[in-house]
């Protein structure tokens, strides 16, 4: 069945979602809030220098994407227990459905509409903080100037058509800009240097050591697109120099947290400037009864640092930092781009 997002949206504005135009949103994440109240802040920040209440976390392509990861937590057409309601399992609803996708030739937003929705929203995401106890004017202030367009929160954003002139537009509005994605569009990305319109920071996914635990894992609306992310891996290594480049995992124990040699292979061949060594976290979608996951499923911090630390000698890689909150590790590739990993701004 076709998915139907005048069941969709609703379900996800009641999550936090906040709808741009007919394809696009943008969602305060739990470390907008504590930025904002001084309790903290992501990994992003202490990695690389990013304050979590100027990050406008979004995406171009809210409910389409190539791959229906086990550990996303992100509704998928698969998670239809009853507190999804009854309509919405009968739909099959899905904000990341793995066999939904865009029709060809479809009328895409506009980069301009899409963007100055993104950060309408942001700035009323910032006003809902004024005179706040917790929150001091300084923050409110900042929030109110925002400074990175990050675009992952949900869907594959290459499928987005006119994506090199919206990371081109941000960037002309003195926004950095992250792109996340699977790297199952290799052409995008190649769409990307061809147009000179490279985000700030680059990531792809690197959520699997081998094609096996790769449809294990990521469950891809086609086996070929193993084929297609290995060759992204050899795109992101033409683009040394040109933008910051870095693969992120996302482990989830009995499914993609053995083969460490694969993963290895992956990251000597895209040479990223960096390394996110990740588990996932047992949130949302990821907690449907049909994905099989458990908490138990989540690495701990001291199995991170132990993978992070066999990865950084089989690549010779170093760890240079962790986010222990995010379970999360980062390896570096050399001293120059330790040197230059904190942002400016």
């Amino acid at each position: 069945m076709a998915l139907d997002t005048s069941i969709l949206f609703p379900i996800l504005k009641k999550q936090g979602y906040h709808i741009v135009g007919s394809h696009s949103a943008v969602k305060r994440c739990k470390w907008y809030k504590e930025s904002m109240l001084g309790r903290g802040a992501c990994y992003k920040s202490k990695f690389y220098g990013i304050n979590s209440h100027q990050c406008m976390q979004s995406t171009p392509c809210l409910q389409y994407c190539t791959q229906g990861c086990v550990f996303c937590w992100r509704v998928q057409g698969r998670d239809r227990e009853e507190k999804y309601s009854k309509i919405g399992r009968e739909i099959g609803f899905a904000a990341s459905r793995h066999n939904e996708l865009p029709k060809k030739n479809m009328a895409w937003d506009s980069p301009e509409h899409i963007l100055d929705g993104i950060v309408k929203e942001q700035l009323g995401f910032a006003e809902g903080y004024n005179g706040h106890p917790g929150a001091t004017k300084e923050k409110v202030m900042e929030a109110r100037n925002p400074r990175l367009l990050t675009l992952s929160l949900a869907g594959e954003p290459t499928l987005y058509s006119y994506l090199p002139e919206l990371i081109r537009l941000a960037g002309n509005k003195g926004f950095l800009t992250f792109l996340v994605t699977n790297g199952t569009s290799p052409s995008m990305l190649k769409k990307l240097i061809a147009k000179k319109s490279l985000p700030t920071q680059l990531y792809i996914s690197m959520d699997a050591p081998d094609k096996e635990s790769y449809l294990k894992t990521c469950n891809p609306c086609s086996p070929s697109l193993w084929a297609k992310y290995l060759e992204s891996l050899k795109v992101m290594k033409k683009l040394k120099g040109n933008t910051r480049a870095v693969l992120r995992m996302t482990l989830v124990r009995r499914h993609n947290d053995g083969n460490l040699e694969g993963y290895a292979d992956q990251i000597k061949e895209a040479e990223p400037d960096y390394v996110e060594v990740k588990s996932f976290v047992f949130v949302g979608g990821s907690r449907s009864e049909n994905r099989g996951l458990k908490l138990e499923d989540m690495l701990k911090m001291d199995e991170i640092r132990g993978i992070g630390k066999k990865l950084a000698k089989l690549t010779g890689y170093t760890l240079t930092d962790e986010h222990e909150p995010s379970r999360v590790v980062l390896l570096v590739r050399d001293q120059t781009a330790e040197t230059k990993r904190i942002l400016k701004y």
